[in-house]
């Protein structure tokens, strides 16, 4: 999730699903690895992950070609025609095998526009206020190779435990829904990448405590600072003014088969209102939820939801239901996508929500080869008088 440079936030509900029968238990120290390692998405059957057990390193390159067509999108070009790169390294400084040890953490991830068009274009979607902005929600627009996340991760107290800490990417950590959340493997959309009003700053410091509560159930608590777009000094308080507090409560029920997580926030930030009052000094807090569900093999379900206590900038309220399908007995690999949310926006306006539909098909190739044509339909974007979109286009991805 792109992360803008003032923070806002959102209160959120759930789709309450029926648990099943006794809930898994895992072994001690699995839901926080799952959570940090650089495991495969779910959706994803060729992210691979490579491993040596002596010298502990964990890494993934993902490329992928783009091309998408927003002719009648307001504020964007005729298209897009983009390359992408995703990757991450995990390598593990200090090895403690009863605690899990220490390790470091460097992502990367980028974006080259193809053609002079698209290398003009700091846009592909809306560049204003709205879900459909970003395509691809790892970059800031063509040009951009940046550093989201470098940092440590601790473990301790016998793997029930972990500190993160550095310049941290939050959306590696919370909101984390397995089939809507990485734009590569599944929806591309970014109001279903990660939720569109929670704040999750990359590439500015940050921290994170992990705690493992028991075999099915975790908290985590995250700070960062916020304001410092990617590529930009850190460090640099002038412009990271702000701050964001994150929390989250996870639990596995039924099995394994339901996953719950609870996402509360706080903000604040320097805001430029324009209202002659010369406060611009903003505080607010929300709630963020989402559930999904996997009855079978064949078919996982998700739901994500919230709205702020107060609003100054994007969304004011979200919910989004979607779900990824196995559609070919005989090709397990491949499957089917859709998506549709519906966003307020932060002033009651004639307009004031956001309808997306999308729709995507990820075709497995091979182990490292897989094209995913998408296509979306977009009411009222970016909350303008304009006419609806529609967006297509097509990715093309290499994992290795």
């Amino acid at each position: 999730m792109i992360t803008k440079n003032v923070m806002t936030i959102a209160l959120t509900g759930f789709l309450a699903l029926p648990l099943m029968a006794q809930e898994e238990v895992p072994a001690v120290g699995d839901l926080l690895q799952g959570i940090n390692s650089l495991a495969p998405e779910e959706g994803d059957p060729a992210y691979k992950v490579k491993a040596s057990e002596k010298f502990g390193t964990e890494w993934y390159l993902d490329a992928a070609y783009g091309l998408w067509n927003t002719e009648k999108v307001p504020g964007a070009t005729r298209h897009t025609n983009l390359a992408l790169i995703h990757a991450a390294l995990d390598q593990r400084l200090i090895e403690d095998n009863a605690n899990g040890g220490t390790w470091l953490r460097v992502e990367f991830s980028g974006t080259w526009g193809l053609d002079r068009e698209s290398a003009q274009s700091d846009t592909v979607f809306a560049d204003m206020v709205g879900s459909a902005t970003y395509v691809h929600g790892e970059h800031w627009g063509p040009h951009d190779g940046v550093f989201p996340e470098i940092s440590i991760r601790h473990y301790f107290a016998g793997k029930r435990a972990c500190i993160i800490a550095g310049m941290v990417n939050m959306t590696n950590y919370f909101d984390a829904v397995s089939i809507a959340n990485d734009s590569f493997s599944s929806f591309v959309n970014l109001g279903f990448i990660n939720s569109t009003i929670l704040p999750l700053p990359d590439s500015n410091l940050g921290a994170v405590l992990q705690v493992e509560l028991s075999r099915n159930s975790y908290a985590m608590v995250g700070v960062s600072r916020t304001g410092c777009s990617a590529g930009y000094n850190p460090f640099n308080s002038d412009i990271c003014n702000g701050y964001a507090v994150v929390g989250e409560y996870g639990r596995i029920m039924a099995d394994g088969t339901v996953t719950l997580r609870i996402n509360p926030f706080y903000t604040s930030a320097d805001v430029d209102l324009d209202d002659d009052k010369g406060e611009n000094r903003r505080q607010n807090a929300g709630l963020v939820g989402s559930i999904e569900y996997t009855p079978c093999d064949r078919l996982t379900v998700y739901s994500r939801a919230g709205f702020a206590a107060k609003q100054y900038l994007s969304n004011s309220a979200e919910f989004s239901v979607g779900a990824n399908v196995k559609l070919i007995p005989s090709r397990e690999d491949d499957f089917f996508g859709i998506s549709y949310g519906v966003f307020k926006a932060q002033t009651p306006t004639e307009n004031n929500r956001e309808h997306v539909l999308e729709a995507m098909y990820s075709l497995q190739v091979n182990d490292y080869l897989k094209v995913v044509p998408h296509v979306q339909y977009v009411a009222n974007p970016a909350y303008s008088t304009a006419d609806d979109a529609v967006i297509w286009g097509v990715q093309t991805v290499f994992s290795f």
